[in-house]
Parts: structure tokens; C-alpha cells; sequence
């Protein structure tokens, strides 16, 4: 194979080539691969295809653009990277390319080397990568400025840039990715450390099977920042890496500040689980289809369309509009400080507002479904949503719906009315429930609660709680 063969032509200069490579003056001046090809203990050789014509680079040593230096990438070439060879930019650089450029290891399919890639420390000013096509080797930023990333596409990376295809960082550098493709690369496709807030945006991409070494981590696995928006993406996993989530924003260092997370129009499948927020951040989930992320193998340790885990109860998280599918939980809620997952009893114009509009279809585990689980104490809002029952009453939905009605210790989900229904029962206020949890008899043996949960041992006219279902009381004691 040409890669190979390029190896055995080069051996002469492998030896020769310092192991370390050069570091450039810092100067001011302007390099490329064909300038680096022409000096000295660069470790950098070119070779010009006979045949068709195609150029390649071969990296053999760790060389270092130096700050006050530039590099710039040139179009139509192919770079094969040896065994723990990295690629190091301090200075500016230009990584737009027209026809694209070729990123790869110098072996083929060979699990004894491990070739890095490209490291970006470049902090003059935010790098752009377009048209770059990465397999095996990956791309890492070590700089506060951060990277745009376009038209780009990682493949098989081996994992020796980090913790994945591409790493991010450092703290607070801002990125964006757009119209790229991550496929079975070995770890996450895009992740960045607990402790690196980094803003993001992640628009029209497409996720496949990444995580194939099967480890505990999301295909993308990020950490909250000012900003993170996942839009518009396409994740589907692989059925056999059990351990691999689709998205995981977490905030496992107790940041505090505007913490923005959007999660929205993106299609999640066949992961362990679909997507999950943690610890504190303001998060919107709309508009997602969550469709067989239940390939968890223990549904006690996941499985969820959607989860929500925040013991310390700071999360707000706003869900509107997803399709969530064949998952072993279909939302899950473990603690959060607010949970909106539909209410349509205010005006519209009003904060707390949501149409819901959410559909569940076959979640559960056990042989029981599960729709939505509050694991909280937190009375939840989740009107307006089409729940996986033959007909929208109270009593079948009730059947899909794990809460205070089914845990006393746990918070009411008010899901009434849902989808096209109104679902406020009307009783007078001298009626309770019989035994078989129809209406009758009195109200005062205690199972009455405000809208927030709160018990109400004389309740006046008004909405409350009864046994999970919502009540309007027409008289006062």
C-alpha cells in the first residue's frame, strides 16, 4: 500500500531526522509543509506520486511553529503522520482550504503505533479549519482562543490526541463546529476537561458510532459554559458499545453564573442513552427525536431519552416538543431545581409557559412503562403532552408516570390537561375519593396539595392536587 511503501522509501530519513524535530525562530516568518520538506532535522519529507500526481507529507519528528511565526496549510495534500508524532502550532495559522487536505497515520490498520495529530496553541487569534479530512489522527486546542471548525470530517481516531477526535480547550475558549462528520472514532467525537468552561456551538453535524472502545463517555461529552448549543445534529450510535450515550452537558465542578445549554432539532439513536444535563446550567431540550437509546444493560444505571441529574437542586431544564422512543425510562428527573416539561394554565405571554407538545411511544423496562420518572421532590408541570396510552384520561396516564401518586416522598407531576384534552376534574369541596379513587365523601383526611405540592389541611376554592391529578374545588369549608 502507498502509505506503507512511503514508510520503507523513508527509512534512511527516519534515522536521520531528530526525534524532536525543530522549533521555528519565531521571526516572523511564514511557513508551509513544502518549506518545511527543504530544511534540516524537520523530520518533514515530500514525495510527489508518479502516477496521479497527488502530494504527500510525511511527518517523522515533533516539530513546533513558534509564536511570532505563521503556517499556512497548503490545499490538494496528504500529511501521514509517524508513530507519536504531533504537530505543534504556537504561532498564527491558516487551515482554510478549496479542494481539502488529508490528515492520516502512515500504517495502515496498525494498533502498535500511535500517530497524534495537530496541536493548536496558537493565542494570537481563533484558528479556522475547513475542508480538512482527519483519519486516525486527531486535532487538540491548548489555546484560549479556540478554533472554528467547517466542512471538516474525523475518522477512526486512535485516541492518543486525548479524549477525543477533537479535543477542546483551554478554559473559556470559545468554538464553533459546523457541517462536520465524527465516525467510529475510538473516544468521544468532540469532548473537553470538567474544569474547561468552554462556549460552543455545534450546528449541522453528523455523529456515527463514535466510542468504539466502549468506555463510559457520550459521543459528545461537554462541560456547561456560557453558551452551548447543540443544533441541528444527527447522533446515531452503535448498538454493541453499551457504555456510549449520545450527549452528556455536565457541570461537575459546581460553576456558578449564566449557564446557558440548547438542545435543540437534533435526532439521537440507538445510544445507551439519548441525552442528559447535570448539576446546575438553564437548560432547553426542544424539538429533538430521542428514537431507541436503550442499550443500557442495566436500566438501574440508564436508559433515558432524556435525564436530568442534579442532586444539589440548581437546574432549571425547559423540555418542549421532543419525540422520545423506545428508551428503558423515557425522562428521567433526579433532583433539578425546576422541571417545565409542558404548562398551558398560564397566560402565554408568561415566563413559565409551555405547550408541552412532548410524545412518548414505548419507553419502559421490566415490562412496565415508564414515561416520565420524577426521582425529585420538585412538583413538575408536564401539560400538553401526548403520553404513550390508548386515550388521554387521567386514569391511563397515570399508568405511565412515576410520582408522589406512586411515592409519597416523591413531588406531583401535574399532567392534566394533556394533548387536546382539559383535565381539571370539578368537585364540590364536601366530595373526596372512595376507595376504588373516585371522587366522594369528604376532603379533610389530608390528600390535598397545592400546586406546589405543599399539603393544604383546609383548602379554600380553587386548583389543587388530588392523588396526582389536578382538581378544581367550587366551595370553602
Amino acid at each position: 500500500m502507498k502509505k506503507m511503501l512511503m514508510i520503507c522509501l523513508l527509512a534512511a530519513a527516519v534515522q536521520q531526522a531528530s526525534a524532536e524535530g525543530i522549533k521555528t525562530a519565531g521571526d516572523g516568518k511564514t511557513y508551509t509543509l513544502d518549506l518545511l520538506s527543504q530544511m534540516e532535522n524537520t523530520g518533514v519529507d515530500k514525495y510527489v506520486d508518479e502516477d496521479d500526481g497527488e502530494v504527500i507529507y510525511t511527518l517523522l519528528a515533533n516539530d513546533t511553529i513558534a509564536v511570532g511565526d505563521r503556517f499556512v496549510m497548503e490545499d490538494n495534500v496528504t500529511v501521514l503522520f509517524d508513530d507519536n508524532v504531533t504537530f505543534v502550532i504556537e504561532g498564527e495559522a491558516d487551515f482554510q482550504l478549496t479542494k481539502g487536505a488529508t490528515f492520516d497515520s502512515a500504517f495502515d490498520d496498525a494498533d502498535y503505533v500511535s500517530p497524534v495529530g495537530i496541536v493548536m496553541k496558537n493565542e494570537q487569534s481563533q484558528t479556522v479549519f475547513q475542508n480538512c479530512t482527519f483519519y486516525y489522527v486527531g486535532l487538540r486546542n491548548m489555546s484560549a482562543k479556540g478554533l472554528k471548525v467547517d466542512k471538516c470530517a474525523f475518522y477512526n481516531n486512535n485516541g492518543a490526541i486525548g479524549q477525543a477526535a477533537l479535543s477542546i480547550g483551554t478554559d473559556g475558549a470559545p468554538f464553533e463546529v459546523t457541517n462536520c462528520v465524527f465516525s467510529f472514532n475510538k473516544k468521544a467525537a468532540i469532548a473537553g476537561a470538567a474544569n474547561y468552561r468552554n462556549p460552543l456551538l455545534i450546528e449541522n453535524c453528523e455523529f456515527y458510532c463514535n466510542g468504539q472502545a466502549n468506555g463510559n463517555t457520550p459521543q459528545l461529552n461537554l462541560t456547561v459554559a456560557d453558551n452551548v448549543v447543540i443544533r441541528g445534529c444527527t447522533i446515531e450510535g452503535d448498538p454493541e458499545k453499551t457504555m456510549v450515550g449520545g450527549i452528556v452537558v455536565a457541570n461537575l465542578m459546581n460553576y456558578a453564573g449564566e449557564l446557558n445549554t440548547l438542545i435543540e432539532n437534533n435526532t439521537i439513536t440507538d445510544c445507551r442513552f439519548g441525552l442528559a444535563t447535570y448539576c446546575w446550567q438553564k437548560a432547553v431540550i426542544r424539538n429533538n427525536t430521542l428514537k431507541d437509546n436503550c442499550h443500557e444493560t442495566n436500566a438501574m444505571n440508564g436508559g433515558s431519552g432524556i435525564n436530568v441529574y442534579d442532586p444539589y437542586y440548581l437546574q432549571h431544564t425547559y423540555i418542549e416538543g421532543n419525540h422520545i422512543e423506545g428508551s428503558l425510562w423515557g425522562v428521567t428527573l433526579v433532583g433539578g431545581k425546576e422541571a417545565n416539561l409542558g404548562r398551558i394554565d398560564v397566560d402565554p405571554a408568561s415566563a413559565d409557559y409551555n405547550p408541552g407538545n412532548n410524545v412518548f411511544v414505548n419507553n419502559g423496562n421490566g415490562g412496565v412503562l415508564y414515561d416520565l420518572y420524577n426521582n425529585s421532590t420538585n412538583t413538575v408541570y408536564a401539560q400538553g403532552n401526548t403520553w404513550n396510552v390508548s386515550e388521554q384520561t387521567e386514569e391511563q396516564i397515570e399508568g405511565v408516570i412515576f410520582h408522589k401518586h406512586d411515592n409519597p416522598s416523591l413531588g406531583a407531576v401535574i399532567f392534566m390537561p394533556a394533548k387536546g384534552t382539559t383535565g381539571i376534574h370539578f368537585i364540590n369541596q364536601n366530595e373526596n375519593e372512595d376507595e376504588d379513587g373516585n371522587f366522594a365523601t369528604k376532603t379533610r383526611n389530608g390528600n390535598v396539595y397545592d400546586l406546589q405540592g405543599r399539603h393544604m389541611a383546609q383548602p379554600s376554592k380553587g386548583l389543587y392536587i388530588m392523588k396526582g391529578k389536578k382538581v378544581s374545588l367550587r366551595n370553602s369549608y
